[in-house]
């Protein structure tokens, strides 16, 4: 079983059964869901065909990343 600890943003007490599924999480359900959870994603078009130079650009494939959010305590918002 998961430690118990707090959420950053609002500092209530993070439900066990939500770490036992997302263990590192810093954030409550309520949290996640207001903010879009802990990570923030980008799609990025990959230019795979294109000559360098030309203005002509072929986007055939795509690249995710994923960085954690910053969390900002609601009292400070």
């Amino acid at each position: 079983m998961s430690e118990e600890k707090d959420c950053e943003r609002c500092g209530k007490l993070i439900p066990a059964k939500w770490l036992e599924v997302l263990p590192f999480t810093r954030l409550c359900i309520e949290c996640s869901e207001a903010i879009g959870g802990d990570f923030k994603t980008y799609v990025i078009a990959q230019n795979t065909h294109g000559k360098s130079g030309s203005m002509k650009k072929n986007y055939d494939s795509w690249k995710v990343k994923r960085r954690l959010r910053a969390i900002t305590p609601i009292d400070k918002e």
